[in-house]
């Protein structure tokens, strides 16, 4: 294991920060959109709202990831992130209304979406300076602490009697980024490549790389479509199921990622990764066809398991073609446009689509099933990209 320069395991305090974050979202994807339904937001309200805050990310993060390679202080740029994303998460605990909502979500955005692609920057640069374990298995620690909160809080939930709009969402939110907000001052700096800083403007550079373009438009289209993990919550209450019922799916279907972060360094040396990234596409047009036409807390937790290729596979392979296509010195330039060319961009279209589709279809289980076919794109855009 590597060790920083104050003597202390590198590799635990990267686990520690990943776990804590993720335990955060391990609250807000299962319990947060039921949150604001319980707050008697329609469909579009809470889609409006959730879009606002990815519109605001898509310039957001790729600036921060600028500033962090013209600085040569990813870490220092992701404490920054994490603090502000502390503040407005607080906001959150005073909106009780869509505006207000939407205003907070908007202001989250500018902070919040910056911390993953920050912290990645972070790993990869160390562990390609320090050596260690394999970038899949520290951020499997983050899975780790998604299935925590997302079980414990689904548990937590119901023993309140699934209470509509209950401020212990917003409020435990909050915690989960203190919590982070401390861990990340701990973190090391990332080692600085040699050589001049780069100009904001050489991140161009990256857009003329073929390859790194078909990633972006299937990361894009398949972060519109797993807009709609956000509604399982939501189909489980529509089945008349509990909050226990969602917990232990969104846990079942994490711990099938941590198993398929933890096997990544194996299934890379037996495939190619593009076909690893067609696997996890093909997969996930399985995971939306199957939720929308399954019944019963059974069908629906089972189901979840697929998580572990549509997002595990997903992102460890997508992460491993980044760290080989973009140059160190531009590392979180090229992670932050992925995050907001994928999540942000494509976000944002799923998560307005999703809240239409689901007002107008009549529930969740319709918008499934067009998701499942709009996954078709990134797998064909994958089947394109093993060509080159």
């Amino acid at each position: 294991m590597s060790i920083d320069e104050r003597g202390a395991p590198l590799g635990w305090k990267l686990r520690l920060f990943y776990f804590l974050h993720f335990a955060g979202v391990g609250i807000y994807y299962p319990f947060f959109t039921p949150y604001l339904r319980g707050l008697g937001f329609d469909g579009n309200a809470i889609g409006t709202a959730q879009m606002a805050g990815s519109v605001a990310s898509v310039p957001a993060v790729i600036l921060w990831g600028a500033l962090a390679d013209r600085l040569g202080a990813p870490s220092r740029a992701l404490a920054f992130a994490t603090r502000g994303a502390l503040v407005t998460s607080v906001i959150l605990f005073f909106a009780r209304t869509p505006h207000a909502v939407t205003l907070a979500l908007l202001a989250q955005g500018l902070f919040a979406p910056a911390i993953v692609p920050l912290v990645d920057t972070v790993t990869v640069e160390s562990l390609q300076t320090h050596g260690g374990a394999s970038y899949a298995r520290i951020r499997l620690f983050g899975s780790l602490g998604f299935i925590a909160t997302a079980q414990g809080f689904g548990l937590l939930l119901t023993a309140r009697a699934d209470q509509a709009g209950d401020l212990a969402v917003p409020i435990a939110y909050a915690t989960a980024f203190l919590f982070s907000s401390v861990a990340v001052t701990f973190l090391p700096a990332a080692p600085i490549p040699g050589g001049p800083r780069p100009r904001l403007a050489e991140g161009r550079t990256l857009l003329r790389d073929r390859r790194l373009l078909l990633l972006l438009g299937a990361g894009a289209v398949h972060a519109a479509t797993t807009a709609c993990y956000q509604l399982f919550g939501v189909l489980v209450r529509d089945q008349g199921l509990s909050s226990t019922v969602t917990g232990a799916g969104m846990a079942f279907g994490v711990a099938a990622e941590v198993l398929v972060l933890f096997a990544f360094p194996v299934l890379e040396r037996r495939f190619a990764v593009s076909t690893l990234l067609a696997i996890a596409f093909a997969g996930s047009s399985l995971r939306w066809l199957f939720l929308s036409r399954s019944h019963g807390a059974v069908a629906l937790v089972a189901i979840q398991g697929l998580h572990g290729v549509t997002f595990g596979l997903y992102w460890a392979a997508a992460i491993r073609m980044l760290e080989r296509w973009v140059p160190s010195r531009l590392r979180a330039t090229g992670q932050t446009l992925f995050t907001a060319i994928t999540f942000a961009v494509g976000g944002a279209i799923g998560y307005r689509l999703a809240g239409f589709g689901y007002d107008r279809m009549g529930g969740a289980a319709p918008v499934y099933a067009w998701a499942a076919m709009v996954e078709l794109v990134p797998l064909a855009l994958a089947m394109m990209l093993r060509r080159q």
